[in-house]
C-alpha cells in the first residue's frame, strides 16, 4: 500500500486571531454592546420625536373638527405656534371659518399671515373680502384662469377690451368666460 503524504497546514493566521480574542474579549464585547444600546436609543429617541410630532398633528386636527364658533376658530388659530410647519395652512383655513362665522375683520388678519404655499389662495381669498389685490400680479400663478377672470372684472374702460381679448385667447372653453360673455361688460 501507498503512504499517504502528511499535508503540513499552517495555522498561525488562525492562532494569531483566538490570541487576540483572547486577550481582548473584554474590548469586543463591550464594544458590540455600546453599538446595540447606540442603535436602541437613536430608534427610541427618533420614534419619540415622530410621536411628539404625530400629538400635535393630531390635536391639530381633532381642533379643525370642533371650530364651531369663534372662540373654537381663535383655539385653532392659536395652534399655528406649535406647529409652525403648518402656519400657512391654519391660517387660511381659520379665515375661511372666521368669514364664515361672518367675522371679516379677523379674516383678513389671518389671511394677511399667510405665505409659502398658501399666497395666492391667501391673496384670491382677500380679493374676494373686498381688499385691495390687484389681480395682474398673479397671473402667472396657479389659478391663473381665476385671476385672469378677476383681471377683467377690475378692468377699467381703457384696458377692458383687451383684458377680454386676452382671457378669450387663453381660456376660450372656460365657464368663466360665459359668464363675462353674459355679463356684456363692455
Amino acid at each position: 500500500m501507498a503512504k499517504k503524504d502528511k499535508i503540513n497546514i499552517d495555522n498561525t493566521g488562525v492562532d494569531k486571531l483566538e490570541a487576540f480574542m483572547q486577550n481582548n474579549i473584554k474590548m469586543i464585547v463591550i464594544l458590540i454592546s455600546a453599538l446595540v444600546v447606540l442603535f436602541i436609543a437613536v430608534y427610541l429617541g427618533y420614534t419619540a420625536y415622530g410621536i411628539s410630532k404625530n400629538k400635535k398633528i393630531d390635536s391639530l386636527s381633532a381642533a379643525e373638527m370642533i371650530m364651531i364658533d369663534n372662540s373654537s376658530v381663535d383655539a385653532f388659530a392659536a395652534l399655528s405656534s406649535t406647529v409652525p410647519s403648518l402656519k400657512d395652512y391654519i391660517a387660511v383655513r381659520s379665515a375661511g371659518m372666521y368669514h364664515m362665522y361672518d367675522n371679516s375683520e379677523k379674516a383678513v388678519s389671518e389671511l394677511k399671515k399667510a405665505g409659502g404655499r398658501f399666497s395666492e389662495l391667501s391673496a384670491g381669498m382677500l380679493y374676494d373680502l373686498g381688499q385691495n389685490v390687484v389681480p395682474a400680479n398673479y397671473l402667472q400663478g396657479e389659478m391663473r384662469e381665476l385671476w385672469y377672470y378677476r383681471n377683467v372684472l377690475s378692468s377699467n374702460d381703457n384696458n377692458i377690451d383687451t383684458n377680454i381679448n386676452n382671457f378669450k385667447m387663453l381660456y376660450p372653453e372656460s365657464q368663466l368666460l360665459t359668464l363675462v360673455e353674459n355679463w356684456n361688460i363692455k
